[in-house]
């Protein structure tokens, strides 16, 4: 992204009494380089009182500029092809409590692409064939605009103790999408998401927390437009993949895992690392690559510096490498997840 000018904010609060209710949470940012990217964003995770509701959105635009290296986990980084695109994301969540720890609802999901094209890092000259237009075209999309517009049917159990760096706890989501015409999406098809999230303290002051998460996705049937498929750094706090620039790696079915030693360093907190291990993989089945055939990792270290003591914000700064020199550094206000 080169030089980055940005903001980033986060609200925390409690709709009801913090013994039976789980913290409420909202991020914001807004950001632009000097490649002329330009991204407003805006995620929540509101509790009612009691947890009676949980109601969930990720909004965002984006004027964006982002290097492409075709399907699957077995791309080489040399490859890549700049795409210039406009982003729309309109996705929300309605949740009703249906046990202690348990969810189930409702929700719509909108992802809109438009003015796509494919420049050369070079000197900006438009490129054809590239990526998405190959793609586009066996697929029967137009490669310069394509929309996903579709519902969502979610099942969560979630037993954190909060949101926003937990110390314990489980998350377990199912999530069933059905994206289709009548709704004005570019074509019909499902996907089938689950996510698993386990937060184990080793001590009484919890200053030695174990983090993990796993997550997948499946084509079920239809056909999905390039951009809509999955990609790493992608999901609602394009947070997976450190080590690997964002769209890294695409493909129609995706498997992730993460873990993460978070160890707190001074007595009052304010100051920790992170030493974390990531990995993934993906599917091209038009180009016989199947999952597993083709795993990515990557391993970082990190800094945690307490913004918030009442919502045990941090503000983190990690870096972390991938195979083929892929490296970076991250930020993040709050943990990665």
């Amino acid at each position: 992204t080169d030089i980055v000018i940005g903001v980033s904010a986060n609200a925390s609060w409690y709709y009801g009494d913090p013994s039976n209710t789980n913290n409420s949470s909202i991020n914001t940012g807004a950001s632009y380089t000097t490649k002329n990217q330009l991204k407003l964003s805006f995620q929540s995770n509101i509790y009612t009182s009691k947890n009676e509701w949980l109601i969930g959105g990720d909004w965002r635009y984006w004027k964006y500029v982002q290097d492409t290296y075709g399907l699957g986990t077995n791309t080489a980084q040399s490859v890549g092809q700049n795409m210039d695109f406009d982003f729309i994301r309109l996705n929300q969540n309605v949740l009703r409590r249906v046990g202690k720890y348990a969810y189930v609802g409702l929700g719509y999901d909108l992802e809109y692409y438009t003015d796509i094209s494919t420049l050369s890092n070079e000197n900006d000259s438009i490129i054809y064939p590239s990526f998405n237009s190959v793609y586009s075209r066996q697929q029967g999309f137009d490669s310069a605009s394509y929309l996903a517009s579709g519902l969502m049917a979610t099942a969560t159990y979630d037993s954190r103790d909060n949101t926003i760096n937990p110390f314990k706890g489980y998350v377990f989501t199912i999530q069933y999408r059905n994206y289709n015409e009548i709704f004005g999406s570019s074509s019909n098809y499902q996907t089938l998401n689950f996510q698993a999230q386990n937060y184990h303290s080793f001590n009484k002051k919890d200053t030695y927390i174990l983090a993990s998460r796993f997550l997948a996705s499946t084509l079920l049937n239809g056909r999905v437009p390039y951009m809509v498929l999955n990609a790493i750094g992608w999901d609602k706090y394009n947070t997976t993949g450190r080590g690997y620039v964002q769209g890294r790696f695409r493909g129609k079915d995706f498997l992730y895992l993460e873990i993460e030693n978070r160890i707190t360093i001074t007595k009052n907190r304010f100051f920790g690392i992170a030493v974390f291990a990531n990995a993934e993989t993906m599917s091209n089945f038009d180009g016989g690559v199947k999952l597993f055939d083709y795993i990515k990792p990557a391993a970082g270290i990190g800094l945690r510096f307490l913004y918030d003591k009442y919502s045990r914000t941090n503000i983190c700064i990690d870096y972390a490498r991938g195979v083929d020199g892929s490296s970076g550094i991250w930020f993040n206000l709050g943990e990665f997840f």
